[in-house]
């Protein structure tokens, strides 16, 4: 009889040295690290984005992540097959998953020593300085930090740009865009800068926008830009109070920060503007 017993009272023994034990460590905000072999499991299932907190999952157990949450007709499981319903709950065991899930950022093996929880990585590798940028000539596929990007496109294209050697103030440069070619590559020798001039046919005119090609790092210098354009006496002319950074030139319109030129101003495929850029005093 003696022996029958024996067994359970060990298994509880260590139970209670386990729980003793959690709670110890807990106490000493102590922490364990541990391998996570696929980190697509804490991907969203329907847009394969990283989750972030808030995490929600139906009655099923599915996950959605908050911005396809926010998506939800019907309140319905979004998930392949599945039609139950989802509500608010929310699944508190992959947010506390979520927040002690901490990766290297993408942009280690470039210099960066940052790590983060895995939901906040995107948005840090949007203003990572080593994020890689892709030289603004768009028959180039060359991509690097931003800190050696310039020096490549003054080597590999100097050609096909044009100079502009001082930003300081809004004393004003010239420029001649054919619009067919919509990049147009000014570039800054003392700050070594590229700033690209952007130029979007469409419909009932020409969007017109100045970028940078840097990561959005809060530390980086910024700039505004001024933009006019003049036609048989009429003047269209854009402020801008920030030249907008990317780390990659694309086709995609502007929403803001851009001059409209319509139809009826313009005199065939060649734009002739005239632009000032002015570094912004850091608060």
């Amino acid at each position: 009889m003696e022996g029958s017993n024996s067994q359970p009272h060990i298994q509880l023994s260590k139970e209670k040295n386990s729980h003793r034990q959690k709670k110890q460590r807990m106490e000493k905000n102590e922490t364990r690290s541990a391998k996570l072999l696929d980190l697509d499991v804490l991907d969203c299932p329907i847009c394969f984005e990283p989750l972030t907190i808030p995490t929600f999952q139906c009655d099923d157990g599915h996950l959605v992540c908050n911005f396809c949450f926010a998506k939800v007709s019907s309140n319905k499981c979004p998930g392949p097959g599945c039609d139950l319903p989802i509500g608010n709950k929310r699944c508190f065991s992959m947010e506390k998953v979520l927040e002690s899930a901490f990766v290297p950022c993408p942009n280690a093996e470039f210099g960066c020593t940052e790590s983060f929880s895995y939901g906040k990585v995107s948005s840090h590798e949007k203003e990572c300085n080593y994020s890689q940028c892709s030289c603004p000539n768009l028959e180039c596929n060359y991509t690097g930090s931003y800190n050696i990007i310039y020096g490549h496109f003054m080597r590999s294209h100097l050609y096909s740009s044009t100079i502009y050697s001082s930003i300081w103030g809004y004393s004003s440069v010239d420029l001649r865009i054919n619009i067919n070619e919509k990049v147009f590559v000014l570039w800054e020798s003392l700050q070594k800068l590229l700033f690209v001039v952007q130029c979007y046919k469409e419909r009932h005119g020409v969007y017109v926008t100045v970028r940078r090609i840097a990561p959005s790092a809060s530390e980086l210098k910024k700039f505004s830009y001024r933009l006019s354009y003049s036609i048989d006496g009429h003047n269209v002319t854009y402020e801008s109070p920030e030249v907008k950074r990317l780390l990659e030139v694309n086709s995609q319109i502007p929403d803001e920060s851009f001059m409209f030129v319509p139809n009826c101003l313009l005199r065939g495929e060649m734009l002739e503007l005239k632009l000032g850029i002015k570094k912004l005093k850091q608060k």
